[in-house]
């Protein structure tokens, strides 16, 4: 048999090698600790109550309290829990079942951008191997690879909205009857906003925006297609509403969850604040960019209007979906989101003839490309390498998740833990959340129960009917009641 030398080895393009080391060194080493952002804790106990019995798909918990006073969770709508509980039921209940599904969004984004970028230059070879590009733009915006290390509800969203935008984009360029790829993308559409409500609908804007931009279908058809993909949504939508238990769920989501939040609890200080947060977010992408621009500055009229049309196709729906947000107060980076592959689309394509040209110019043959190609495989393998070391790491609450897990020990599952009022507020999900998602304890200031706990640096009056657990705690003293 013949002996096949290194040299001989045919390798994936260094430029999708060290996209991808890119991509993974930004995420994959705060992904595989313990620790998580407070509403990726929240998101990853309901999903894991869900799993084992705890709550039902309309009625989801939380805690025994829940929030609000409302006796089940409806702070978002329930399709990316039920998917998550089903990780949970074949994987089991290891922290590392939301990083596995984390890790598996990050990869299903990529491989949505890619064949989106594919699907745009399909009839030109050498810009359609160059995905990788808008693969690195993407990771370089710092709310993605900050959302990407936790499991954020949004990583989920962006798979569906992508996916859409891929099924409505290879639907324009059909020349034979389409409606079924329509429906299709109103109902990845439906699962975006069955995920996170309004935010998930932005994608129908595509038809009107590929007539508005690229041009190459009328305005009866553009408007027969946004048709198609407002209906496919708003008729479940409807369906469930016939249903008294889905109905139930749907009007405690809607009128006491979404409306009453925005009136009460805004987030932001005025409405255009989410829109100088992109331009903020954007600002990576907008330096490689113009320093690329600056570099053929004699051409750009020429270079920019090769593919403006459908940069401006991306570009408004990258807009559609985040400047709507600053119609009301409640405004988060992290809702953007689902939004930010379509700027990195838009602004790699403006730059994909200048890349073309010099990426000919390098001879794929040479000493030096083969090196560059080895060393950015052992770049990724030192990421994974890196990442599999920091596994019994804690990122972030290092005292609580430590204390957490001491008090697992001696409390049992299933449990309510006394605390002071000071301790409780319902909108705190860190002590509360790492108790739930590990232990399915949670805590209460409103009815002694059989444990109490407080913090150390709190000065309050512990009830005569408890006495102090010697425990090597950090933060917390947990007490118990006396027989």
């Amino acid at each position: 048999m013949k002996k096949i030398s290194i040299s001989e080895l045919k390798l994936p393009s260094p430029f999708w090698l060290i996209s991808l080391t890119l991509i993974f060194s930004l995420t994959l080493p705060w992904l595989i600790q313990d620790g998580m952002f407070q509403d990726a804790l929240l998101y990853s106990c309901v999903s894991h109550n869900l799993a084992n019995g705890i709550g039902s798909f309309w009625f989801l918990q939380y805690s025994a309290l829940n929030l609000e006073g409302i006796p089940s969770f409806h702070e978002q709508l329930p399709f990316v829990f039920f998917i998550q509980s089903l990780f949970y039921k074949v994987l089991g209940d290891s922290l590392y079942v939301e990083r596995f599904y984390t890790f598996l969004m990050i990869l299903l984004n990529i491989f949505l951008i890619n064949k989106i970028w594919k699907t745009i230059f399909k009839n030109n070879t050498h810009y359609s191997s160059l995905g990788w590009f808008a693969i690195v733009l993407w990771a370089i915006i710092p709310l993605t690879f900050w959302t990407y290390r936790y499991n954020m509800l949004e990583n989920t969203v962006s798979v569906f909205v992508l996916t859409s935008v891929l099924i409505s984009l290879k639907a324009v360029q059909l020349k034979t009857k389409n409606t079924i790829y329509w429906i299709t993308s109103g109902l990845l559409i439906f699962f975006a906003s069955f995920s996170k409500g309004i935010p998930g609908l932005f994608p129908v804007t595509f038809p009107i925006l590929y007539w508005l931009t690229v041009k190459k279908i009328d305005f009866k058809k553009a408007v027969l297609y946004s048709l198609i993909l407002v209906s496919v949504p708003l008729i479940i939508y409807l369906a469930l509403i016939a249903f008294p238990v889905s109905r139930e769920s749907l009007s405690i989501y809607f009128f006491e969850r979404l409306l009453g939040r925005t009136e009460s609890m805004p987030t932001a200080d005025y409405h255009f604040e989410i829109i100088v947060r992109l331009f903020m977010e954007l600002i990576p992408i907008l330096i490689i960019v113009t320093i690329i621009l600056i570099t053929k500055y004699r051409n750009i009229k020429k270079i920019v209007s090769e593919n403006l049309r459908y940069s401006l196709l991306f570009m408004g729906i990258g807009i559609s979906g985040t400047f709507p947000l600053a119609l009301t107060m409640v405004q988060k980076g992290f809702y953007m989101v689902p939004a930010l592959p379509f700027f990195a689309i838009s602004f790699g394509i403006v730059i994909t003839p200048i890349l073309s040209e010099l990426i000919k110019k390098i001879n794929t043959n040479s000493k030096i490309f083969r090196f560059v190609n080895y060393l950015s495989v052992l770049f990724l393998l030192s990421v994974f390498i890196v990442t599999f070391l920091l596994r019994n790491n804690i990122e972030r609450e290092e005292d609580i998740i430590t204390d957490v897990y001491e008090i697992g020990k001696i409390v049992p599952r299933q449990s309510i833990i006394t605390v002071p009022d000071e301790m409780y507020d319902q909108y705190n999900f860190i002590l509360q959340g790492y108790l739930v998602r590990y232990f399915n304890i949670s805590i209460s200031p409103y009815e002694e129960y059989n444990y109490y706990l407080k913090e150390k640096a709190l000065t309050v009056d512990v009830p005569d009917s408890y006495k102090k657990i010697e425990l090597p705690l950090i933060k917390y003293e947990l007490y118990q009641k006396s027989e």
